[in-house]
């Protein structure tokens, strides 16, 4: 087992922390007892020598000890957040396309699509993406034909719930009925939200505008 130790050298000798402060004045007994030894050790040969050596030997001691100190203190913390408040990682969290979204609020709607383009490539079996790319092209981008296209890519795919089926087959209702303008496919969809989604709001809707529809 690796252990990876990174100490960012600014921090360590910011005295204004407390944490550093903290550190070094439990480090102070290992450096005390490292300068002892290394004194005793050279003091036959030269009393300066013994007393250059300790310093030094007192100094690397408390910087190393220190270290130990703030990794220990650093991976506690770090453990404790993980069981307060997890990170996650096991289960990821579902994608709200921050990104995607800040770029289409700053009217970057080709960049947007560009960044959708290249998740689709990187998850193709993902519905909830590509609703949400069909949803920008259909509004942000005004392009209802590609929408049509990535919302009925959205109900073939295995992974679809029967949320994203609803949602799906509601926008091209919406489509169908609106800007393609196209009876037989809004009939079509209107009659499979009322058989596939029975007791929606959508689907009362949808048995409505059947009716009114069949009448014409």
């Amino acid at each position: 087992m690796k252990i990876r130790v990174k100490i960012h050298w600014s921090q360590l000798f910011d005295f204004d922390d407390p944490n550093t402060l903290r550190a070094f004045m439990r480090s102070l007994p290992a450096g005390s007892i490292a300068a002892g030894i290394t004194f005793y050790q050279l003091s036959s040969a030269s009393l300066i020598l013994a007393g250059l050596a300790a310093i030094v030997a007192f100094v690397v001691m408390e910087v190393i000890a220190a270290c130990v100190v703030l990794w220990m203190a650093s991976a506690g913390a770090s453990a404790a957040m993980g069981f307060v408040a997890p990170s996650g990682s096991s289960t990821p969290a579902p994608d709200d396309y921050s990104y995607e979204k800040s770029l289409l609020a700053r009217g970057q709607v080709e960049q947007a699509l560009t960044e959708l383009q290249a998740r689709m490539l990187a998850r193709p079996d993902d519905p909830a993406l590509r609703l949400f790319a069909a949803d920008v092209h259909m509004r942000e981008a005004r392009d209802p034909i590609t929408a049509e296209q990535l919302y009925l890519r959205v109900r073939e795919m295995p992974a679809a719930s029967s949320a994203q089926d609803y949602a799906a087959t509601n926008r091209l209702i919406d489509l169908y009925m609106g800007p393609l303008d196209n009876s037989a496919r809004a009939t079509a969809e209107l009659e499979r939200m009322r058989t596939r989604h029975p007791g929606t709001t959508a689907a009362a809707h949808a048995e409505k505008a059947l009716t009114v529809l069949t009448r014409r």
